[in-house]
């Protein structure tokens, strides 16, 4: 039965290619049918987001350890305490477990909603459990109480005895090999593929870690703790050349990106994209925004209010009415999978905009303004770095370093 499945899904795979391929020979150049069956294998052979590729595994501080997590949501409490130099005791008489690191002590007992942190009363949100004559604990347990920073991405379970206090996010645009790049050398929003690869292999071999929104999200709202090396990865607008080019990069080094897409324009394509086109400025259709799931999330940067007014300085989002933004913003989310997130088109807000997306369910909205997320920061005025075609790569160290 297995070997027929397996049979049955390459032969779909087959009729797919073999119907994306006539449709591109009938309206393309050979090197747009190049093109084509490079991103249908780097997009239709993605893995679910949540897909193992490696064993499970626990890291902390960037060290593996040899214990092995319980599940997927649970982790062996002695193994880890004691590996960061603290201690994990029982008391049989009382039932309770005490755990010390460095000045923090903690007494809490099994299946309990309720902890002893230093003296102080503090709630659980996932008790400890006794699996197998193991105490397990989740995540929430140890950033929450233990204050420990937590991750987690690719099967991998990742820990912080330092947590993040600020995270830089990133942005992109555009993205084109520059030997492909003929009609965009003078747009500082364009960046070379193999610039972009030599960023995104230093976060991958120092270690960063990529939140997503929602992770993001406690960060600033809950103070939730997040890996020491966190940093967010933003495209603007929802080109294609981002699914082409960036996608297949972003997969190989393991990281997750955030596509702000204009979706007005992925809604006039439907299901139908385009073959590549270098000359020109091409949006991921709405099939496009819905593939690449192990990388992307999706979120607004408007519907259909991105462009200018008729001053040719102000966007349309900006001279709209209350009612006419969260129509707007309501119907984007019908394109992408996030419906909590929002990019000001150019950067620009007003108090109208702000309430406006706040009324349609947005609770962080980035701007362009320069600068670190902290815990303190206003979600609805999220700051971050604009990554230009002149970016070095010691500017892009010194962003992420913060």
């Amino acid at each position: 039965m297995e070997k027929f499945t397996q049979l049955f899904v390459q032969s779909l795979k087959l009729a797919l290619l073999i119907l994306a391929l006539g449709i591109v020979l009938a309206v393309a150049s050979d090197e747009a049918v190049s093109q084509a069956v490079s991103v249908y294998d780097s997009i239709t052979e993605a893995k679910t987001y949540d897909e193992p590729t490696i064993p499970p595994r626990i890291l902390i501080d960037r060290q593996e350890i040899k214990a092995i997590p319980i599940n997927n949501e649970l982790l062996p409490l002695r193994e880890i305490v004691e590996h960061i130099g603290g201690t994990v005791s029982w008391d049989s008489s009382s039932r309770r477990i005490t755990i010390t690191i460095g000045r923090r002590t903690v007494r809490v007992r099994a299946g309990s909603y309720n902890a002893v942190v230093n003296g102080n009363q503090q709630q659980i949100t996932v008790p400890l459990q006794n699996i197998d004559s193991t105490t397990a604990v989740s995540l929430c347990f140890l950033a929450d109480t233990l204050g420990l920073g937590v991750g987690y991405k690719n099967n991998t379970f990742i820990l912080s005895t330092n947590p993040a206090t600020r995270i830089a996010v990133v942005t992109y645009h555009h993205i084109l090999p520059d030997e492909k790049n003929t009609h965009f050398r003078d747009n500082i929003w364009t960046i070379s593929t193999q610039h972009f690869e030599e960023q995104m292999r230093y976060l991958y071999e120092g270690g960063y870690y990529t939140p997503t929104l929602d992770e993001l999200e406690a960060f600033i709202m809950y103070g939730h703790r997040l890996p020491e090396n966190s940093v967010m990865i933003h495209f603007d607008d929802g080109y294609y050349s981002n699914y082409v080019y960036a996608y297949p990069i972003l997969q190989r080094y393991g990281l997750k990106a955030v596509l702000f897409a204009i979706t007005a324009e992925s809604e006039a394509l439907g299901d139908y994209q385009p073959p590549i086109n270098h000359r020109i400025l091409q949006w991921a259709s709405a099939y496009t925004l819905r593939q690449g799931k192990d990388v992307w999330e999706t979120a607004s940067h408007t519907h259909n209010l991105h462009g200018l007014a008729t001053d040719e300085r102000r966007t349309l989002l900006v001279t709209e009415t209350n009612e006419n933004i969260v129509e707007d913003a309501l119907r984007s989310f019908d394109f992408v999978s996030n419906h909590r997130a929002f990019a000001y088109p150019k950067g620009q807000f007003n108090d109208t905009v702000v309430a406006a997306l706040q009324e349609a369910g947005i609770t962080m909205a980035f701007t362009v303004l320069r600068g670190y997320i902290t815990p303190a920061s206003d979600p609805m005025r999220l700051r971050r770095f604009m990554i230009y075609t002149d970016t070095t790569l010691a500017e892009f160290q010194r962003i992420v370093r913060g």
